[in-house]
This record gives C-alpha cells, structure tokens and sequence, in this order.
C-alpha cells in the first residue's frame, strides 16, 4: 500500500499541471479573441475610412497567386452604375465594363498586382448607362505571417472631371481660342511628324499660307465682334475644303495654315488651293452686315521646295505675299516663284 502513494503523489501533480495548463489555454483564448475582436473593429473602421475618402472598394481574395474570389462594396453603383449583386451573377463583368482598347492595360495591371506590385491604374470604364468615366484603381495588397499575397483591396476614384479638366486645359494650349482649329504649337507639331513620316515614305507634302483679303476693313466698319465671326465662318470654309484628316489651323490675326499629307503633285496642291480662294470669295454673313473679303494662297511642297517645317513654312508665306502683290484673291506656289538654289536651307 505504501508503494501506491508516490504514484498518487504524481498523478494528482501531472492533474494540476494540467488545470494550470489549460487555464493558461483559456486565457491564452481569451486573448485571442480579444485580438480577433480589436482586428474587426480595426477592419471595420478601415473599411469606413475607405469609404470616406473614395468612391468605392472591391477585395480580391488570393490563393496560389491567383485571384479566386472578389467582392464589390456597396458603393460600386455610384460609379458603374451597376450593384455588388450584378458582379456576384457575373465574376466577369469588371473586366465587361472596359473599354476594348484599354482592356490589355486593365488586365497587365491585375497580373502585375497579383505578382506583389501595388502601383495604380487610371483608365476608363463604361458606366451602365453607357457613359464614359475614368476611374484610378490603387491597390492594397495582404499578406499573411509567411508573406505570401492573401487578398488585396483595388480603391476605385472616380477622376472624371479632373481628366475631362486636364484634357480641356491641353486643348485650350493647343487650339485657338475663338475657331476651336489646332493654333500654331500644335500645327508645328504635325508638321514635323508629317514630314519624318513623308520622308520615309516619299509621299509628298503641301503646306499652305492663307490670309483674308480686306479683312481689317471689317473690323474698321463693323467692330471686332462682327470681325470674329468672320473668322469663325472662314475656319468653317477652310476645313471644308480639305480632307478630315488633314490640318487646317489659325495662326491669329486672320492668318491660317493647312497641311495636306499625300498630296500627290503640285496640281492637286493647286487645285485645293484653288478651293480655299473659291470658299473666300462668297459673301459672309456678321452681326447683320454683308463683308465681301477675299484670300491670297501660297503653297510650299515637301521635298521639291524644302525638306524643314519652317523654311516650308516660310516659303508658303512669301508665295501667299506674291499672291497679294499680284492682285489679291489668288493662290501661287512656292516653286514657281522661288528657284530651288534660292530656297532657305535651314529651319
């Protein structure tokens, strides 16, 4: 009998090491809740404040580096127009709601989240009532203990109205303010890229100088305002009488330019040229008065009279000079007026 105590002895040790290791479980398990708790409450708050300052969250859950499941928050109808419900019966339909053409950009940009990069994407997306807007995705990504991607969170803005703001602040740079055609920045520009583009090919290049005929007289009789529209009316006339993806541009003043790509010859430079005299001659209409005006033309070709944008441009506006000293209301070409030895040779 006495031999049974020692085991006694242990068994009851070994039982309470056991109580205090299972006490220590409970509060360890107390603890973990706790923490579970505060990381709801923490997750909860996020998703709050996320909500405050965007237009919306989806979360993509990961697994193996692939996305497996994605939930919409329930502000995604502010911007799509479409609810969380709609993206649930159709995984697809984010990918649906892009444009083709930025689609390539849209999903490269998914690979590349999934692959542990959170750099963000601005695009556009169509609205369900078929609109146009632009959206910035900026990715959160999740990682677990071992630091592998969990699940990240795509933070949608809807930036519209700043695009539509930076596009209407690079038009009104690049346009003239009162015809709405490209102004002379921008008319350079195509020029030059018209050029290296004709010099690979060996098309041939016509710019033209344009400047009404007895336009101050309209302004001295019927103000400025009778003046603009004028110029309005002759923006009109010039641009139909090329070709839609030609250029035709203001310089200010009643000064214009054209470019036509392709031309051909000399005798279809001269045969639009032509057209642009035609279009002047009709009577235009201004704050009830009738202004008779007029244009003097000088065209200048790429490569037989120069091979740079401002000495073509240059020699276009000297032909249109010798228009105007021959009478007015007529067209000349550069060639014709200027042999090629004489021509500048720099920009």
């Amino acid at each position: 009998m006495p031999s049974d105590v020692p085991g006694r002895d242990q068994l009851l040790a070994e039982i309470a090491a056991l109580h205090r290791r299972l006490a220590e479980l409970e509060r360890q398990h107390a603890q973990c809740l706790e923490l579970e708790r505060t990381l709801r409450q923490n997750e909860d708050r996020y998703r709050r404040l996320l909500e405050s300052v965007t237009d919306y969250v989806y979360t993509v859950a990961v697994r193996d580096g692939q996305a497996v499941a994605t939930v919409h928050g329930p502000n995604c109808v502010a911007v799509t127009g479409y609810v969380a419900e709609e993206y649930q019966h159709n995984p697809l339909l984010w990918l649906a709601m892009v444009p083709e053409e930025d689609r390539p950009a849209v999903l490269s940009h998914a690979a590349r989240v999934l692959a542990g990069d959170p750099a963000p994407l601005e695009h556009r997306i169509i609205h369900k009532d078929g609109s146009i807007r632009y959206v910035r995705n900026t990715p959160v990504l999740h990682h677990d203990a071992a630091g592998n991607l969990v699940s990240y969170d795509g933070i949608i803005n809807d930036v519209t109205e700043r695009r539509r703001a930076e596009e209407l602040i690079t038009r009104m740079s690049l346009h003239d303010g009162l015809t709405g055609l490209p102004n002379r920045a921008l008319y350079m520009d195509r020029l030059r890229q018209t050029l290296a583009l004709a010099e690979r090919t060996g098309e041939q290049v016509a710019v033209y100088f344009i400047d009404l005929d007895r336009f101050k007289e309209v302004n001295d009789a019927y103000g400025h305002e009778a003046g603009d529209k004028v110029l309005i009316e002759a923006a009109k006339r010039l641009a139909a009488c090329v070709r839609r993806s030609d250029t035709v541009a203001r310089l200010g003043g009643d000064e214009f330019v054209a470019l036509t790509p392709g031309v051909g010859d000399d005798a279809n430079a001269g045969v639009i040229a032509g057209k642009m005299v035609a279009a002047m001659r009709s009577p235009f209409h201004a704050m009830g008065n009738v202004c008779r005006l007029g244009a003097s033309v000088g065209v200048a070709l790429f490569p037989d009279d120069g091979k740079r944008a401002g000495e073509l441009l240059r020699l276009a506006d000297a032909a249109m000079y010798a228009a105007k000293k021959a009478g007015r209301n007529g067209w000349r070409m550069a060639g014709d007026i200027f042999p090629l030895d004489q021509s500048a040779t720099s920009e």
